[in-house]
């Protein structure tokens, strides 16, 4: 039986590949997969111009021209996202949970057990990467991306966002939620976007809204359906909140955090932040390829895709390292298709 490399590049590639993926709400319902570019560099195209209708012509006349609409295109090279695991002698040393004191297991098993945990805990870091991304730009307009030897942000000119003050918040029994909502909803529309239908929210802002007095008065009236979705379905650090009949915007706030390069904890939605969307249009991840060492040819390499794995050892000191290398770029359908705001 002939013997399988285990950390091969090809073998690594389709382990990554077949990894289940953390639940993630917010990509999972609001963005999906665009093109891995063949270069570093990923293309965005921007459509402009208005909406033409046929225009009225005697049949004596000839067909009227209506001319095509133009678009903007740009080129942005997404930052590098690249984390990576050493496998040590002293790693294999230490006994793992579940390991027996009577019958350890050799170093060679517990190398390959270690790999196995890392491929799973390196690429969650990497999805976790692609949540605050998507984050980022539901509720900022903007990516921002800033590491060591790496600071830019790319600015989609969004601006559909507004920090509300006063009687205007949300926590004031005089402010009026559903009429702000009803305006946003209509901006949005105004703005040749799919009819919003979601209100996606920090858990306090959501709360804020679905107390409100206002708000009860319309639950008094049946203007608002509370739990009429089966929860049990619902992925981790999600609630839903209810309908809101008048706007047709169904409320839920995420609560999902991470911990950022300080090792600070922060919340992927910003506290007392809301956002307008549609669960139709989708936001989408592009990709830029990848530029990695072959270890069979010894000679450079571009691989397409989201997610390239290498793995590599060292002599002295003896490791074996894996690492993960991504260029995700998180773009907008339509810069006028959202609305975001602070209401608390």
């Amino acid at each position: 039986m002939a013997y399988k490399d285990i950390y091969a590049f090809p073998t690594l590639l389709k382990v990554v590949g077949q990894l289940p993926r953390p639940s993630t709400y917010i990509l999972d319902k609001f963005f999906e997969d665009g093109e891995p570019f063949d270069t570093e560099y990923v293309e965005i195209q921007t459509f402009k111009g208005k909406k033409p209708i046929a225009p009225y012509v005697s049949e004596l006349q000839p067909g009227k021209v209506v001319l095509r609409g133009g678009f903007e295109a740009n080129q942005y090279k997404p930052a590098l996202i690249k984390p990576s695991r050493p496998i040590t002698a002293i790693d294999l040393q230490v006994r793992s949970a579940g390991d027996s004191l009577i019958n350890p297991e050799p170093p060679e098993v517990r190398a390959r057990r270690l790999l196995a945990r890392d491929i799973i805990e390196l690429n969650d870091t990497i999805t976790r990467r692609l949540v605050e991304q998507a984050a980022s730009l539901m509720f900022t307009g903007r990516v921002t991306q800033i590491g060591e030897g790496v600071s830019q942000v790319i600015d989609y000119d969004f601006t559909n966002i507004i920090t509300l003050s006063g009687t205007d918040l949300w926590t004031n029994p005089a402010s009026d939620p559903i009429a702000f909502l009803a305006e946003r909803r209509k901006a949005i529309l105004d703005g040749d976007a799919p009819t919003p239908d979601i209100v996606l929210a920090d858990y306090d802002a959501a709360v804020a809204l679905m107390r409100h007095p206002a708000i009860l008065q319309l639950a008094d009236n049946k203007g608002v359906d509370v739990g009429n979705i089966d929860t049990t379905l619902l992925p981790d650090g999600v609630t839903y909140h209810g309908y809101l009949k008048d706007v047709g915007l169904s409320v839920y706030s995420y609560i999902g955090k991470y911990t950022d390069d300080d090792g600070t904890e922060k919340p992927f939605i910003p506290e007392g932040m809301i956002a307008i969307l549609s669960s139709r249009e989708k936001f989408t991840f592009h990709y830029g390829a990848n530029v990695i060492m072959d270890p069979r040819t010894e000679q450079f390499a571009r691989v397409r895709g989201k997610v390239t794995p290498q793995s590599w050892v060292s002599v002295e000191p003896a490791q074996r390292w894996l690492q993960m290398l991504s260029r995700p770029l998180a773009v907008p359908a339509n810069v006028a298709g959202w609305y975001v705001a602070k209401v608390i």
